[in-house]
């Protein structure tokens, strides 16, 4: 019976720890996404001053999205982020770091590997309830949208969930989707991966 009782209390107490985890990362993913809107914004702004005259914004447009180029960073806290995810159906916006590691997941999703540029992007994140946890949630169709650093927006649709083991690196960076979104399940013994194409606005 006490056994029974000990594992009961720590039942709850990792209930709690998971759940405080899970508020933190709310918090911290909502203070990042307002820094990264304000420094877009003034930096969307300074460019529209600095471009010389009889130079239209479609050719600036088609020459920062070039597979090759690098993808554009934003400083925030010290950590680079490569824009903003938005998944409308699940009502979540969310900033992108531009290099992943287990500390800045507890903060945001992060970019695994690949360019929005390049339409082999993946970007992972944990089972928050307020970044990926929702993803298996995402129907063929839905809308996704990634703005980058500068601006740029690119505009995906779904076009299946799927779940893959969590040892198959292979399978997850090399697909033909244009975007994927990955988490691990509940028990986190497999990931549900989320393929998006890239559609026109």
């Amino acid at each position: 019976m006490l056994s029974g009782t000990l594992l009961m209390f720590g039942a709850a107490g990792l209930t709690a720890y998971n759940l405080h985890e899970d508020s933190l990362a709310a918090i911290s993913a909502s203070e990042v996404l307002q820094k990264l809107y304000d420094e877009r914004d003034q930096r969307i702004r300074s460019d529209e001053n600095e471009i010389p005259t009889g130079i239209s914004g479609d050719f600036l447009e088609e020459e920062a999205l070039d597979p090759s180029t690098p993808m554009p960073v934003i400083m925030i806290d010290g950590t680079a982020y490569i824009g903003t995810l938005t998944l409308p159906a699940l009502e979540i916006e969310l900033p992108v770091a531009a290099d992943w590691d287990y500390a800045q997941m507890k903060i945001s999703p992060c970019r695994y590997v690949g360019s929005a540029y390049s339409d082999d992007l993946v970007i992972c994140a944990h089972n928050y309830s307020s970044h990926f946890r929702s993803i298996k949630d995402l129907q063929a169709n839905d809308n996704v949208i990634f703005i980058d650093a500068d601006g740029n927006e690119f505009y995906y649709q779904v076009i299946k969930v799927e779940t893959i083991e969590p040892t198959a690196v292979e399978e997850m960076v090399n697909s033909d989707a244009d975007l994927s979104l990955f988490t691990c399940n509940a028990a986190g013994n497999a990931r549900i991966t989320v393929r998006c194409d890239r559609v026109e606005e």
